[in-house]
């Protein structure tokens, strides 16, 4: 069984001022119809995928979902970010969302995991280490991450933003 993160880098358009503020100003973004195509490693028949999103592309995640062969398990996770506020159009936004899809039956390790879990965001679109504690309690690896920001011990990890190496 194969459990598999990505956090893939949606094509906002936030053209905010300065040297920070915007994915576009961190790397480089995707359109959807890329991101469908996105090539996969090789998996096992029985995996789990834990998909980030955002409201603005909640809809678009679950295409994304589907195009890579996992059949939506209608579980989410909720990261509740405390601290400073989060940007937002109509509202300041403090949460991300994770879609949890499956291929065959993979195995489930624990059934008291809750949906939601709180951490303080640190680097921009770096995930809390919390969220790869809860995603090693349900589910077994090995373990591999797309669009990686940092390695992880014991996780197969890719991305752009690994320092020292190329996706």
């Amino acid at each position: 069984m194969t459990t598999l993160v990505a956090d893939p880098p949606w094509p906002y358009r936030d053209r905010l001022p300065g040297k920070g503020r915007g994915a576009e100003k961190h790397y480089r973004l995707l359109t959807v119809p890329e991101i469908m195509r996105f090539p996969l490693p090789e998996l096992d028949a029985d995996s789990r995928l834990f998909l980030w999103t955002t409201g603005p592309f909640l809809r678009e995640s679950y295409r994304v979902l589907e195009a890579w062969g996992f059949r939506d398990t209608r579980a989410q996770m909720v990261w509740h970010k405390t601290g400073r506020l989060g940007m937002g159009h109509r509202v300041r936004v403090q949460h991300e969302f994770v879609l949890i899809g499956e291929r065959g039956r993979p195995a489930l390790l624990a059934r008291n995991v809750r949906s939601v879990f709180e951490a303080k965001p640190e680097a921009h679109s770096a995930k809390p280490d919390v969220f790869y504690e809860l995603v090693e309690r349900l589910s077994p690896g090995p373990y591999v991450e797309l669009f990686a920001r940092r390695h992880r011990d014991g996780w197969d990890c890719h991305g752009d933003e690994l320092r020292g190496e190329a996706a």
